[in-house]
């Protein structure tokens, strides 16, 4: 019997794998598949055990240690650094074709009981071919070999024992075949619900100014010939309209590029004073930065809606390992709890399990100000 180690390492490079999940050689792996090699115990104390010869003993464990370590050869270069499909397949039938000399030269010594070689085959190919031909060229490598010697042995166990370990390959391929399949379906909704998120904000940036642009642009021409003045007028309003609309399209593209809380901090405090608001930014040495974290996104969209909004003259950041607080002294949230930005950022709390909330930072003032909190 025998399992092999890493399906997904070994299928990914000739099967359905995601190009961009290609792992790199689990050297512990080597290790899990040296344990299934203890199966090959049987075939050996069947050699020397047996009436064979001592040539033929010597020949078997030989062969079963030369089969060990084309086994974990196979394993190795099948799992490492993508080198493209037929080099691949090439070391694939190179491995099978000496997995299967080695396990018919053990023949004589080993009788029936060779037939505990053929799991260690079966995965091989289980894996590394597509799902179907994977199975159907795995489960004949046992079967056949397995029927005939179940003939000659007498027993069902030379049969029975190895089919139990390759019930247990064809099992845990199947088992990755559907987590990959549920995770491109994951995949592929999140890529939908990105571009519905780019469509809308594009529409939201483009849809009004080029409206008001075409009107106005319409309202020009009809002014050159009546009121010259008028109609510089709208051309100079065009051009405003133009610059704002241009920087709210590259302010759209900035926002939709994965941020790092590292790199957001940053712009923030920057932001903050450029506009003549005092920024104090608290970071806890245990917070991790990783690419396109929650905090980061909660961090731009938090310290925009201050900058544009607020009219403050202070915030503070306070960024904890489980939880993001931006405070302002400004006029209060107002409507802002419901605007696209902080929706949007819901939503991005919601896939991950946290929680957003937007309150005053003093209810009691004149000015309460607003405090964006956000817990994971």
């Amino acid at each position: 019997m025998a399992l092999h180690p890493t399906g997904p390492s070994v299928a990914g490079r000739m099967t359905d794998m995601d190009s961009a999940e290609q792992p790199k050689r689990p050297v512990a792996g080597i290790f899990y598949a040296a344990i299934w090699l203890l199966f090959l115990g049987f075939p050996v104390a069947s050699a020397l055990g047996g009436p064979a010869g001592p040539a033929w003993t010597t020949v078997a464990l030989v062969a079963a240690i030369a089969f060990a370590a084309v086994y974990i050869w196979l394993f190795w270069v099948l799992s490492g650094e993508d080198v493209g499909v037929a080099a691949n397949r090439r070391r694939l039938m190179v491995g099978v074709l000496a997995l299967a000399a080695l396990a018919a030269l053990a023949t004589p010594a080993a009788g029936p009981w060779v037939a505990a070689f053929t799991p260690f085959i079966a995965a091989v190919l289980v894996f590394s071919l597509p799902l179907v031909p994977g199975l159907a060229a795995g489960i004949l490598v046992w079967l056949v070999p397995s029927s005939v010697a179940a003939q000659f042995s007498g027993t069902l166990w030379t049969l029975l024992g190895p089919g139990f370990g390759v019930a247990v390959i064809v099992f845990a391929r199947l088992m990755e075949h559907n987590e990959r399949r549920a995770r491109d379906a994951q995949n592929h909704l999140q890529v939908a619900a990105e571009r519905n998120a780019i469509a809308r904000d594009v529409h939201d940036v483009l849809g009004h100014s080029l409206t008001v642009l075409s009107i106005k642009a319409q309202l020009a021409r009809r002014l050159l010939d009546l009121d010259v003045d008028r109609a510089r007028e709208e051309l100079d309003q065009i051009d405003a309209l133009a610059r704002e609309s241009l920087g709210q399209i590259r302010s759209t593209v900035t926002r939709l590029r994965t941020p790092s809380l590292a790199s957001e901090l940053e712009a923030a405090r920057t932001a903050l004073e450029a506009a003549g608001i005092r920024a104090d930014v608290v970071v806890d040495p245990e917070v991790r930065d990783d690419g396109g974290d929650l905090f980061a996104w909660a961090v731009r969209e938090g310290v925009t809606n201050t900058v544009r909004h607020s009219g403050a003259t202070h915030c503070r950041i306070d960024v904890r390992p489980a939880t993001l607080t931006i405070a302002d002294d400004g006029a209060g949230c107002g409507g802002a709890e419901h605007g696209n930005g902080l929706l949007g950022l819901r939503e991005r709390a919601r896939g991950v399990g946290a929680r957003v909330e937007v309150r005053p930072t003093h209810p009691e003032d004149e000015r309460p100000g607003t405090t964006l909190e956000v817990r994971r």
